[in-house]
């Protein structure tokens, strides 16, 4: 059933809950320059924060049945984004895992919906940016401490905290000498920005 976006709520709560439904339905949905949908960006982006996992690990991390998260695995295999590799602990199963071409189309659509929500800001004043983030991270917090179980959504956590640097751009005049040795966002130095994000990820598993 589509919202309808002049609907006015009656309480607080009902506000929240109208926001977050009509936030959540276009994020989900295609921004211009995606080529992959919601279910596939969500396995790209399990993998980009877990590494290589077993298909029963990552259908468990995406909270997907296994036969579900296997069509989305054959579906990018097929599109070059993941592969399969041997899991060194079991020579019966194998992982799925990020090619580079699947680690550069999720972080090109994470950029894009960051992007989105810089620009919805647009115009707020750095103090009502900084509220936002508070309450909205106060409201996150409470939410998951009644929903997810204490280690259930660690391993995104932190793999965010490894991969959001690359994605936060930096405007030219701040860049340094420094920015583009140590491989910093958006300076070109892709190869070490790359090799310091999987180093950091590595360390969060």
């Amino acid at each position: 059933m589509q919202v309808n976006d002049a609907y006015t709520p009656q309480t607080p709560i009902e506000g929240v809950m109208h926001a977050f439904t009509r936030i959540g339905r276009r994020l989900k949905a295609k921004q211009p320059g995606d080529t992959i949908d919601h279910s596939a960006h969500m396995a790209l982006f399990v993998l980009r924060c877990s590494g290589a996992l077993r298909l029963s690990d990552l259908a468990a991390r995406m909270e997907l049945d296994a036969s579900t998260a296997s069509r989305h695995v054959r579906a990018l295999e097929q599109l070059g984004l993941v592969r399969r590799s041997p899991d060194p602990d079991d020579g019966r199963a194998f992982r799925v895992e990020l090619t580079e071409q699947g680690i550069e189309q999720w972080e090109s659509s994470a950029r894009r919906r960051m992007e989105l929500l810089s620009e919805a800001m647009d115009g707020w004043s750095e103090d009502d940016v900084v509220t936002f983030e508070r309450l909205m991270t106060r409201f996150a917090d409470g939410v998951t401490t009644l929903t997810d179980t204490p280690s259930g959504a660690a391993w995104a956590d932190k793999g965010w905290a490894a991969v959001a640097p690359r994605l936060r751009p930096v405007p030219a005049e701040r860049r340094t000498d420094e920015d583009f040795a140590a491989g910093g966002p958006n300076t070109g130095n892709t190869a070490v920005t790359r090799e310091n994000t999987n180093k950091n990820l590595e360390s969060t598993r």
